[in-house]
């Protein structure tokens, strides 16, 4: 399991890298698209990661308020780019009205959780459900227009897969290590498909990359 563990955190690591190099290579194809957020997403990812494993191994000390403070710019950044590309103006509405109900349950972690030791819960799971939903309303939409005709070259399609099946697979994860954690060999395969996850998500990530052809 160990051996597997590292193979999968190395990968994680190096897809991180990747991508976001592929990504500031590629961008001038979409570089006046709502997708002109999607590098700062994957830069912020890699600050937060090694910010975090940095604290947390070499000066012990808890990292919780450093995910705390990356998530409200992840979630927001993803749901914003959604919402900026789809047409229909209820379903704008109606992802507005879900990145508001997120920020009140983000402020409301600020102000009743310990913010340097505990990482917020409750909203990471309402933002992973903004999300979700968002991608939802976005294949939707793309299946009422001609877009579903060139699908495959829409480096936006590529990445809401990533991230559709990352947070459908990872939210159950997250709920059972926060609420039932110990250590046991169990909760070492969870960290063990948590990574596999991450490395699904990115390698959809760079097929959408490699595939995709400039929008306007």
């Amino acid at each position: 399991m160990t051996i597997l563990f590292e193979t999968l955190d190395y990968t994680k690591w190096a897809l991180y890298v990747g991508v976001f190099v592929v990504a500031v290579l590629k961008y001038p194809l979409y570089k006046k698209t709502p997708l002109v957020f999607f590098p700062i997403v994957l830069l912020f990812t890699i600050v937060a990661e090694f910010s975090g494993r940095y604290v947390r191994d070499v000066y012990e000390l808890p990292n919780a308020i450093i995910y705390n403070i990356y998530y409200i710019f992840y979630f927001s950044l993803l749901i914003y780019i959604f919402m900026k590309v789809i047409d229909v103006e209820k379903f704008k509405n109606y992802i507005k009205i879900g990145i508001g109900v997120y920020w009140l349950f983000y402020l409301g972690d600020w102000l009743f959780t310990n913010f340097m030791e505990i990482g917020f819960m409750i909203s990471y799971f309402v933002g992973a459900g903004v999300l979700v939903f968002a991608i939802i309303l976005y294949y939707i939409s793309i299946l009422q227009s001609s877009l579903v005709l060139v699908v495959k070259n829409d480096l936006l399609f590529w990445v809401s897969v990533g991230l559709f099946l990352f947070f459908i697979g990872y939210v159950p994860i997250k709920i059972i290590r926060t609420m039932f954690y110990e250590a046991s060999n169990f909760f070492e395969l969870l960290m063990v498909i948590q990574l596999s996850l991450i490395v699904v998500m990115y390698l959809f990530f760079l097929t959408g990359f490699l595939w995709m052809k400039k929008r306007s």
